[in-house]
């Protein structure tokens, strides 16, 4: 992914925030040639200290499963707000028109689950999941009859990504001026994207000029 340092969020603490409040984002990943893309719920754990790595699961009869037991070289796309940008939102008309958005990417290195491993982590995902999701839930998988739960298990395959080295970008219109016209633009607007991006714009999570 091609990005500035003004485009990058400053930490790794932030950058995995962003990631965790997600938890969703494209997996791509190559095998006999062919490149595969799945789009997929995510779980980063661990912290820089103890090791970060991300897991997850495709459905067994996904052709990308196959490529998990190779160890193959991986990328994971997290994308949050973007939205179009027309030059009269700047507040003059000679402003080229451009493409607001916020992403990560995440490189490293697959590694197959066994079944055992790939239930866990499905266990700790639907339990943060729940929690961030539901106030108070204590709803588990164990919820559900063996015989389902036991039947979705058996039909996904794990994986877990390793050693991952993150970029990010969040193109907020940094350093190009009218930017008072164009958070208001954003903020007056009936989509929920754009007026998230609105403060992010007036006030960029990224790197400030040293």
């Amino acid at each position: 992914m091609y990005t500035r340092e003004h485009f990058s969020l400053p930490s790794l603490e932030a950058t995995c925030e962003f990631v965790r409040e997600r938890s969703f984002g494209v997996l791509a990943t190559c095998h006999e040639g062919e490149v595969f893309t799945s789009p997929l719920p995510l779980d980063l754990r661990g912290t820089e200290e103890t090791g970060l790595f991300v897991a997850g699961h495709v459905a067994k009869a996904n052709d990308m499963a196959a490529a998990f037991a190779a160890g193959p070289p991986a990328t994971i796309t997290v994308l949050g707000q973007d939205t179009y940008v027309p030059a009269e939102w700047f507040g003059v008309r000679s402003r080229i028109p451009t493409w607001l958005y916020t992403s990560v990417e995440i490189s490293g290195r697959l590694e197959l689950s066994d079944p055992a491993r790939t239930r866990e982590d499905v266990v700790v995902l639907i339990d943060r999941l729940q929690r961030s999701t539901v106030e108070g839930s204590t709803w588990t998988l164990d919820e559900i009859p063996s015989n389902l739960s036991d039947g979705y298990l058996k039909n996904i395959v794990g994986f877990r990504l390793h050693e991952p080295r993150f970029k990010s970008c969040f193109r907020l219109n940094q350093r190009k001026g009218e930017t008072e016209s164009l958070a208001s633009a954003l903020a007056a607007s009936d989509v929920a994207a754009r007026r998230e991006l609105a403060p992010l714009v007036l006030d960029p999570p990224t790197h400030r000029p040293g």
